[in-house]
């Protein structure tokens, strides 16, 4: 079983990579909003969506179909088998990255045709969805082990180098051209440093402790594995591209600077669930590893991720055109775009959550259709909404899938009897809602509201014993040492002068 520390201390590292990621993700675009144009934008992040469809395909829902094997085979010391399973995977998402690569080969023209894309573009399409997609793997894999640190290094160097490179191709007048290959050598640097760990800390380390040979045929090893992983990849292909399908049908439909637009705003919302999906994320290995309390530790998951994430997504709701309007005037017009998306996260965390719960009970059936009523609403209805509405029409379809994928969550989670506690819920939703038309209909400045309605919030949901003291104590486990001792010690002196009084 994995302990509370390495939990705490994959989790620190994986929200620095996510903060920084976000706030990252947030200057890069905000930055380019200042140098080209909504067009390029579009045309850029529309062939990002594509590359993001075709990895995540490609993959296979390898990323988290070998993490309840390879956790077991790490905890167990058994070399034979982490290398089974680590040699398993790739050889199954070397024939994913195959099947892509013949695919999008096979209806070119098509591709062509419809986004105006010319043959340097296509071969940089390839070669980047190859890479993420082996990045995807190296990084479950690290992940399978609680090397979150090699993770969170490997992200923060491939993203600097990202935007400088395309940030600097794009100032000299490369565009599109400048913006793609920065992201295309963002996972080859993730690639070479995962690998260099899975090397020199996961197999090195378990070198000469093998416990038993593995005595399962390799077939039927790649077998299991890719059962487990169709669990992921069918209804993760499929979210996938409903959620990618947006951005590139406001291309099609409508123009490359509202598809700008649109990306931009589906771009803060996915910043926001970026904290979400860290705890879903380290979620996986570490409630699959455990014996007793997972119900409960999922709970917990889930009530964190809404406490870090609603209230930032309320401030942002209530002041999306003046987010919007950082990056210039035009952007603006998009506000309600962000608006509905935001309201996805609520749903998407309790889709999260019992997701991780069914798939440590080994549920795969229950996992699968959570995650095609979430996603095939949306494929469906976005071939009818978004001609129709344009860039409003893909938010409100998201959000529509979000809903009930939400529903059948809910379902799931009272047949495994996870027990969602609403009240909490309600009052995680109302207290940031609350101060903001306050703060909102006074006329304070935005940046001033955001920042008063996060501090209150977390001081509310303190003393509402939202967050309790066995949260507090998890959440410091997650710092350093030095810190959590320091913090823990003040925690302990401020509710002794309390209680004196």
């Amino acid at each position: 079983m994995i302990n509370k520390k390495t939990v705490g201390k994959g989790v620190f590292y994986l929200y620095i990579e996510a903060i920084s990621t976000m706030f990252s993700g947030f200057l890069f675009w905000l930055i380019l909003s200042k140098i080209t144009s909504p067009e390029v934008i579009g045309i850029s992040s529309t062939i990002i969506s594509i590359i993001t469809i075709f990895s995540f395909v490609s993959v296979i829902g390898m990323q988290g179909g070998i993490q309840r094997y390879l956790v077991k085979s790490i905890a167990e010391k058994k070399i034979d088998d982490i290398k089974g399973i680590i040699n398993s995977s790739v050889l199954i998402i070397t024939l994913g990255i195959a099947g892509s690569s013949i695919f999008i080969l096979a209806f070119k023209d098509f591709i062509f045709n419809s986004f105006n894309l010319d043959l340097s573009l296509f071969i940089i399409i390839i070669l980047t969805m190859g890479l993420t997609t082996m990045a995807a793997l190296l990084r479950a894999i690290n992940m399978s082990a609680m090397q979150t640190k090699s993770i969170t290094t490997s992200s923060i160097l491939s993203t600097v180098v990202k935007l400088s490179v395309a940030l600097t191709l794009v100032f000299i007048g490369s565009e599109v051209y400048g913006i793609l290959i920065g992201y295309m050598l963002s996972p080859i640097i993730t690639c070479t440093l995962l690998y260099t760990t899975i090397k020199r800390k996961i197999l090195k380390q378990n070198e000469n402790k093998t416990i038993e040979k593995r005595t399962i045929g390799s077939f039927r090893l790649l077998r299991e594995i890719f059962i487990a992983g169709t669990s992921f990849w069918i209804p993760g292909s499929i979210n996938t591209i409903g959620s990618q399908l947006g951005t590139i049908l406001v291309f099609v439909a409508d123009s490359a600077s509202n598809a700008g637009i649109y990306f931009l705003s589906f771009s803060i919302v996915t910043g926001i669930t970026m904290m979400n999906t860290v705890l879903s994320t380290i979620a996986y290995p570490t409630i699959s590893s455990m014996q007793d309390g997972r119900k409960s530790a999922v709970w917990r998951f889930m009530k964190m991720s809404l406490v870090l994430t609603l209230p930032i997504s309320f401030a942002i709701i209530f002041y999306s055109k003046e987010v919007l309007a950082l990056f210039g005037s035009g952007y603006s017009e998009g506000n309600t775009y962000l608006q509905i998306l935001l309201l996805s996260i609520l749903p998407t965390t309790i889709i999260s959550g019992t997701g991780v719960l069914a798939y440590a009970y080994g549920n795969n059936r229950q996992v699968l259709s959570i995650g095609l009523f979430t996603s095939i609403p949306r494929i469906l209805l976005y071939f009818i909404f978004v001609p129709l509405l344009g860039g409003n029409g893909a938010a409100f379809i998201y959000l529509l899938g979000s809903i009930i994928g939400c529903i059948v969550s809910t379902i799931v989670a009272k047949k495994l009897g996870l027990k969602i506690f609403w009240k909490e819920i309600l009052i995680i939703l109302m207290i940031p809602a609350i101060l903001l038309i306050l703060f909102k209909y006074s006329g304070i400045n935005y940046i001033l509201g955001i920042f008063a309605t996060l501090v209150i919030s977390y001081v509310l949901f303190s003393l509402l014993r939202i967050i309790n003291n066995e949260d507090i104590q998890d959440i410091l486990k997650i710092l350093p040492t030095n810190l959590s001792n320091f913090l823990n010690n003040t925690f302990k002196k401020i509710s002794k002068k309390i209680h004196n009084r």
